[in-house]
């Protein structure tokens, strides 16, 4: 189940068996290559203050596979989830399914089930062969596209924005947030092909900065991200006839943050003790949580920190062997003047050796053997100069992070 086999043919013969190969409600995809999650969040929040009922399908997880699937905003019971799953074993075992072909026929077999108002999909890596374009939506929204995945649906950016083209069909509204010159091409060509229009966020109506409002999520990428997901709920409420109500927006988009985007968990410190001869009051950091994982990710984060009132004192940061290291070391350097801890993730086979990440990061770097170390190091560090301590680099640190401290879940 843990490859990568890339076409549409093993999802299309299990929809059928299924009876999943046309879904009676309204489903919007969201591909792109940097905040799909946050926009795919946003437009599942909009539509649930209006008083729908939805599905959400989103990935990766951190702590447990669930994350990735929620009903009205709760993630899915465990009960449901093997429910789901035992069915799509019975009818498609031979099929040789793919671990996120798996997942995302569980997601629409529950969602199925539950008879919804609007499902959102959150494409994996791609857009002409991922499992999510397995359905034809009625909304399709298309994030920043930046290069990552190189291997798989690259090389280049022209082949990474006609691969996420391919989720282009006829008869879907299309909608973009903002692109460079050639991936906007791209998808007008394609789009012109399929006889859509790819329409840009802040061409509808009503979707502008102001109507957008100030984001539960910080940083100006995600004020993009939420105009975003507006300009489409705007658009497909129109088509549809529904009504589009401002104050549910700001609600829906000031609402609780989605973990893991530029999160922030504050910091503590104990009072000082009485007695002199006891132990120094214990010091906990502000720590900053954000999955950036590749060029264009960082060059977000950047930006988004520049408008902090501080810049992280030390960063905690790895990625997997199929990044593009060489380009995002200067990006990473520029996120502290501090030391850089780079552990090790020894459960998890795709992630680049340290040593690897420290040589290509220089002098700034150090290795530490786990994460709880490199949390350890650089609260240390950090009590010093009483400033944040920035994780990046890669949703898996962040699982990781999550593990040690779970709560930071729900922060």
């Amino acid at each position: 189940m843990f490859h990568m086999h890339l076409g549409l043919g093993r999802m299309r013969e299990a929809a059928d068996r299924l009876n999943l190969t046309g879904m009676p409600t309204c489903l919007a995809q969201v591909v792109g290559t940097n905040g799909k999650g946050s926009t795919a969040y946003y437009l599942a929040q909009i539509a649930r203050e209006h008083g729908f009922s939805t599905g959400l399908f989103t990935s990766p997880h951190f702590l447990n596979l669930r994350e990735r699937i929620r009903i009205n905003g709760k993630i899915a019971s465990e009960e449901k989830i093997l429910g789901w799953a035992n069915t799509i074993q019975a009818a498609c075992a031979d099929l040789g399914l793919t671990y996120f072909e798996t997942i995302t026929l569980i997601a629409m077999v529950g969602f199925s089930a539950q008879h919804l108002d609007l499902i959102v999909l959150e494409a994996g890596l791609g857009g002409r062969n991922d499992a999510t374009s397995t359905w034809h939506p009625d909304l399709l929204l298309i994030t920043p596209i930046g290069l990552d995945h190189e291997r798989i649906i690259g090389p280049g950016l022209e082949n990474i924005a006609l691969d996420k083209a391919g989720a282009i069909k006829p008869g879907t509204l299309v909608v973009s947030g903002p692109q460079t010159a050639m991936v906007r091409n791209l998808l007008v060509q394609e789009a012109t092909r399929q006889k859509v229009v790819v329409h840009a966020a802040n061409d509808i109506v009503g979707t502008n900065a102001q109507a957008a409002g100030a984001p539960a999520l910080p940083g100006p990428h995600q004020r993009d991200n939420a105009r975003l997901a507006l300009a489409g709920w705007t658009f497909l409420a129109r088509h549809h006839g529904w009504a589009v109500h401002q104050d549910a927006c700001a609600h829906a988009l000031a609402s609780k943050a989605w973990p893991g985007r530029l999160q922030y968990i504050p910091g503590t410190r104990l009072p000082s003790p009485v007695n002199a001869q006891e132990d120094c009051p214990e010091f906990v950091p502000e720590f900053i949580l954000d999955g950036a994982h590749n060029p264009s990710a960082l060059e977000a984060l950047n930006t988004a920190l520049d408008k902090l009132p501080f810049r992280p004192e030390t960063v905690i940061f790895t990625c997997m062997r199929d990044k593009d290291l060489e380009s995002m070391a200067p990006l990473v350097r520029q996120l502290t003047s501090g030391p850089i801890f780079v552990p090790e993730l020894p459960t998890h086979h795709r992630c680049r050796p340290a040593h690897e990440v420290v040589r290509e990061l220089g002098p700034q770097a150090q290795t530490t053997p786990d994460p709880a170390t490199a949390l350890a190091r650089a609260a240390s560090f950090a009590a010093q100069t009483d400033g944040p301590v920035l994780i990046c680099g890669s949703f898996y640190l962040l699982a990781e992070i999550y593990a040690l401290h779970p709560r930071w879940l729900d922060a």
